[in-house]
């Protein structure tokens, strides 16, 4: 009697590599998951799964999971805070609309879904990391109210903005942008008047430079 071929196995393998995969695929992956998942609830065995890398490959780049939360964060960051960076560094016109420039550059990268994420993140983790919550304020929070208190003491010094302390308004830019972001992205549904993400832009610009009292109007002279 004629002996069977064996049938083909129907069941997936747990992963398949990739033979393209790189360190920047587990940063994508791990942002993902540390998104979905919150650090503590993330096990390296996840980031490989939806990197497509065994567990062996990731521990080639990364040796624990807060080394792959550092890795991802400054993968996630670094080029755009070095971009903003460079833009005040080199910038050659008025300072209104350096800070202009900045707010949108800046607003387009935290209305990012990824982004908002991360963010959210690192807020929910802070007491149960807090080293990690250090990290990522020095490295993020910290870089961008720089360049905003930077923004801020130039328009000061041309003469353009009026004196205030620029460390404050420089935590309330930032928070405004932040927070607005966050509110987009997780509650944007339930709103009853809902405004779009590029809608939001031109507010905080009109608010942030004017404020909400009317313009001073020069007391009239007596006779």
């Amino acid at each position: 009697m004629p002996r069977r071929s064996p049938r083909p196995s129907t069941r997936r393998p747990r992963w398949h590599r990739r033979p393209d995969a790189r360190p920047e695929e587990i940063l994508e992956a791990a942002l993902a998951v540390f998104g979905e998942q919150g650090y503590a609830g993330t096990r390296l065995d996840d980031v490989a799964r939806r990197a497509g890398v065994s567990k062996g490959t990731l521990y080639l780049y990364f040796s624990s999971k807060e080394d792959l939360f550092r890795a991802m964060v400054q993968a996630r960051v670094e080029g755009a805070l070095a971009g903003i960076e460079e833009l005040v560094r080199t910038w050659d016109g008025s300072s209104t609309d350096l800070l202009k420039a900045f707010v949108e550059r800046y607003w387009g990268f935290m209305g990012r879904m990824e982004n908002c994420r991360l963010a959210r993140l690192v807020i929910s983790e802070l007491n149960n990391f807090p080293e990690l919550a250090r990290f990522h304020y020095r490295s993020v929070v910290l870089r961008v109210r720089r360049v905003i208190e930077t923004i801020l003491e130039r328009g000061m010094a041309q003469g353009e903005f009026r004196r205030l302390d620029p460390v404050f308004a420089a935590r309330a830019l930032q928070l405004l942008c932040v927070h607005l972001a966050q509110f987009l992205v997780y509650f944007q549904p339930h709103d009853p008047t809902p405004v779009s993400r590029e809608d939001m832009l031109p507010g905080i610009l009109d608010l942030y430079l004017h404020g909400v009292l009317p313009a001073q109007v020069p007391a009239a002279h007596g006779n």
